[in-house]
């Protein structure tokens, strides 16, 4: 219970008696949030008996790591991978790893050229605090479309033929 139980919830009128009739309940997680709750006895309407019940809950909106992130959703894939072919042929790399050391060297050289053209070709994402990491521009799209169509339907509701209805 989010209201402590020692808190009067109604004043009696014949009496003028505090009581406790009402209890404020809330899930576990939200309970974990409340800041403050009790009565607010100088809010009350005139002739009601229930005293009103004032609730504070800390529900901050979590904020998302900012750090710098490349945009892969808007790479042009085959400018990405004509980049990288063009930069993998100039790399002079045996045709057979055959010690340990060549294949590091051959592995370093790979990593540069894939960080290069990464650097190169694919954009930094605009960091915000309040991101929603699985929308997309198609989605965007969408969703403007959906509100058009739910427009057109709502302004022809009385046309139950119209053709609008079948495309929202």
């Amino acid at each position: 219970m989010a209201l402590p139980g020692s808190i009067p919830t109604l004043q009696a009128h014949n009496s003028g008696n505090y009581t406790r009739v009402d209890n404020v309940f809330c899930t576990d997680t939200l309970l974990e949030c409340a800041v403050t709750c009790n009565t607010v006895p100088s809010l009350q309407p005139m002739l009601t008996d229930h005293l009103p019940i004032c609730t504070t809950f800390d529900i901050r909106i979590p904020i998302v790591d900012q750090r710098e992130r490349w945009c892969w959703a808007k790479v042009n894939w085959d400018d990405f991978q004509k980049r990288l072919k063009e930069l993998l042929e100039t790399l002079e790399l045996p045709s057979e790893l055959t010690t340990e050391t060549d294949f590091w060297r051959a592995l370093r050289e790979f990593d540069e050229v894939t960080t290069k053209v990464i650097a190169e070709l694919i954009p930094k994402a605009k960091p915000s605090p309040y991101q929603r990491r699985w929308w997309n521009e198609t989605l965007t799209a969408m969703k403007r479309r959906t509100s058009a169509l739910s427009g057109k339907s709502h302004r022809h509701r009385f046309e139950r033929d119209h053709p609008v209805h079948e495309d929202f």
